[in-house]
């Protein structure tokens, strides 16, 4: 697929960009990733405090967009041992209220890629990534730091995040096709973080959102969650705790 045809767009190159990327979200992602509050409550603020951290892919031949990424900076630049277990939801807290503070960026820390379903296997996400990164060297930081949702995850929900990030290939590579994409650009993969993101809602939300019954409380594998989601009944609430993957590129 030539590059010509996948043209790099920005807010500031198209007035449309919103409009563009907004479908984006609920093609790629399962219906009950859309209801995180700590994405909700800070989203807009990616676009009002950092555009220039925000991007995507148009298809020139369809007019639609293919793909977008989003990163944000953060004052943060500690030991990589010590990258919090919120993951996710920290990096979009903590980014805003950086800003809101006036302290100095020091770290670029990925959001997400998403690319629709029609345009996976083009070589798409590589050069979202290094459009990323390329960012993160203009801004002159050193590193990008990514939690990252690894994508297979989702087929082994019953196996702990700590034990599927030691499969590997027969290369010796991530046995995670996302995380093979981050490795092979040169990201080492630091530690899960076993909180990213916690998605609450009510039975009848949940029962909604997963397109199935939860008839009990229990432990219950939903389509698409790395993990089982937690429902009580009797407290009306459905509890998701996503598990993501800190890595870390080195932008030097």
């Amino acid at each position: 697929m030539p590059d010509e045809r996948f043209q790099l767009i920005t807010p500031a190159t198209r007035a449309d960009y919103s409009a563009l990327m907004n479908p984006l979200g609920p093609a790629c992602w399962p219906e009950y990733m859309l209801h995180d509050l700590i994405s909700n409550q800070y989203w807009g603020d990616l676009f009002s405090r950092f555009p220039e951290y925000q991007f995507g892919l148009l298809d020139t031949e369809t007019g639609k967009a293919a793909a977008m990424g989003n990163s944000l900076p953060l004052h943060w630049d500690g030991d990589l041992a010590d990258l919090p277990e919120r993951g996710w939801d920290w990096a979009m807290e903590q980014s805003v209220a950086d800003h809101q503070q006036g302290l100095q960026p020091r770290t670029q820390c990925a959001i997400q890629i998403a690319i629709l379903p029609e345009y996976r296997s083009l070589g798409l996400s590589t050069r979202m990534l290094q459009v990323m990164r390329a960012i993160g060297v203009d801004k002159g930081f050193n590193r990008l730091i990514a939690p990252i949702r690894p994508n297979q995850k989702s087929q082994y929900p019953l196996t702990s995040i700590d034990h599927y990030i030691t499969w590997q290939t027969d290369a010796g590579l991530p046995f995670d096709a996302w995380l093979r994409v981050h490795v092979r650009l040169g990201a080492r993969i630091i530690k899960p973080c076993h909180e990213a993101m916690t998605i609450r809602g009510t039975v009848a939300e949940w029962e909604s959102w997963a397109g199935m019954k939860f008839p009990e409380s229990g432990a219950y594998v939903v389509p698409g969650a790395l993990t089982p989601v937690q429902v009580d009944v009797a407290a009306d609430e459905v509890v998701y705790i996503e598990p993501n993957v800190w890595t870390v590129h080195n932008l030097e």
